[in-house]
């Protein structure tokens, strides 16, 4: 009897509370740490012993090549780096979800390619592949990554992208982005055509051997480009195309009218993002005040880099808005000014355009408008006046100066502002800090940048 307590005691305290988790917290608290602390978990107990081989997501980024490198040796052991990525992929089991491969490579391996075909034995899902060359494209991506079929999320970057002909496609692909990849002639296209379900299509400053960029997808929903290429196109096929982001710089020069037809491929385009660069292809020539083919789903217009001093710019502006009937939500950024420019006449641009509009402006409820010193912005503040004036559902109005801007200096550029008309009974203007930098939700209110990467790809950010 006396014993009995003891006992109890004795085997309460030897309980394993670590192993009595429940697998889900397990695998959550697995997922969250880098992998070579994963494999240490091994040690915990019997029944976290095999755990991490089942992790769905092996992430081999910079910290786990400095700690397999030695990095502080002389001569960083790159054998060591692959060999214990092959131990991994020796015990794992179980479908791989995510693989990254993203390390600081000066250049390229043998032992890259062996990698690719472990992988092509594996169920891989998503994809991202990067290695920091001192010049991109100097790998030749191995041609074991084109037989894992099983891929729906595919990143590469700094490689040299050459399709084999034996290649069949990637039937459940959704997801497709090129960051500093070199293609062969004729590869792009070749390589997309294979490609039927793909959502996603972002190309960052690549470079090819073509004459132009002709996207057939008919199941492309989102588009990203920066770089340089003669020509774009989107045909008719790219009927569920909703999002464009676009800051590209044509290799050629064009007639207006050639440059307008960019916009005719894009009739149900609804979040367009414009960068500096296409702005200054497209004022080249002369803007018409309003394009032929009318924006009626464009519902969110950013614009990152405005010159209000440019009448060409502010001709440009106003025609995607008076081509853009319901639109919702308006994003313009600022451009430093040259004192040597004068200003334009605003107001006269606007009034030419005034019976234009119809129902242009009628359904903005948001804008953000990014500005300068107050005794450099005259132009943008009769832009604000004439939208105060023509948005009747206008919810909120966020202005927002650049860094370095003195509280006087804000609060005198707040005064002019509220003593605009405002046609929006409702209308809300707040002036942000120069210190913020938050983005604005869709519904009108701020979002981290967090919240913005996360949402990059479902059209809500801002």
């Amino acid at each position: 009897m006396d014993n009995q307590p003891a006992k109890k005691i004795e085997n309460s305290s030897s309980s394993d509370v670590i192993s009595n988790l429940p697998s889900n917290i397990i695998d959550n608290i697995l997922i969250f740490l880098p992998i070579h602390e994963a494999v240490k978990t091994s040690i915990l107990s019997k029944k976290w012993r095999f755990n991490w081989r089942y992790l769905p997501k092996l992430v081999f980024d910079y910290a786990f090549y400095e700690r397999s490198v030695r990095y502080s040796a002389a001569k960083p052991n790159i054998s060591e780096l692959f060999l214990n990525i092959y131990k991994v992929l020796l015990l794992h089991r179980g479908p791989i979800i995510n693989f990254t491969f993203h390390v600081p490579l000066v250049k390229s391996y043998p032992q890259i390619d062996h990698l690719m075909h472990c992988l092509s034995k594996k169920d891989v899902h998503e994809f991202y592949f990067h290695i920091g060359t001192s010049s991109y494209g100097s790998y030749t991506l191995s041609s074991f990554l084109f037989s894992c079929v099983t891929l729906r999320r595919l990143t590469l970057s700094s490689c040299l992208l050459e399709v084999p002909l034996a290649f069949q496609g990637f039937p459940k692909l959704i997801s497709l982005t090129f960051h500093l990849v070199r293609f062969k002639a004729n590869v792009f296209e070749s390589f997309m055509s294979k490609c039927p379900l793909l959502e996603t299509l972002s190309i960052k400053y690549c470079t090819s051997r073509m004459d132009s960029l002709d996207i057939d997808l008919p199941q492309l929903k989102f588009f990203q480009f920066y770089g340089c290429f003669k020509s774009i196109c989107f045909r008719k096929t790219c009927q569920h195309l909703s999002t464009v982001i676009f800051d590209g710089d044509f290799s050629r020069h064009e007639t207006s009218e050639e440059r307008i037809k960019f916009f005719e491929s894009l009739p149900l385009i609804e979040h367009l993002r414009l960068g500096s660069d296409f702005i200054d292809y497209m004022v080249e020539g002369t803007m018409p005040r309003k394009l032929s083919t009318t924006l009626s789903f464009l519902r969110v217009l950013e614009l990152p880099k405005l010159n209000f001093r440019f009448t060409e710019e502010v001709s440009f502006l106003l025609c995607l808005i008076v081509s853009s009937p319901n639109l919702e939500i308006l994003e313009i950024g600022f451009v430093s000014y040259m004192d040597e420019i004068e200003l334009p006449l605003l107001a006269l641009e606007i009034l030419e355009v005034q019976d234009l509009l119809d129902n242009a402006l009628k359904r903005l409820r948001v804008v953000k408008m990014k500005i300068l010193h107050t005794e450099e912005v005259k132009p943008e503040l009769e832009f604000i006046k004439f939208l105060l004036a023509e948005s009747i559902v206008l919810d909120k109005m966020f202005i927002q100066p650049r860094k370095g801007n003195i509280a006087e200096e804000g609060l005198q550029i707040l005064k002019e502002t509220l003593q605009f008309q405002c046609s929006s009974k409702k209308a809300e203007i707040e002036f942000l800090d120069a210190e913020d930098d938050g983005e604005v939700s869709s519904d009108g209110s701020e979002a981290s940048d967090v919240d913005c990467a996360c949402n990059f790809e479902s059209n809500h950010f801002f």
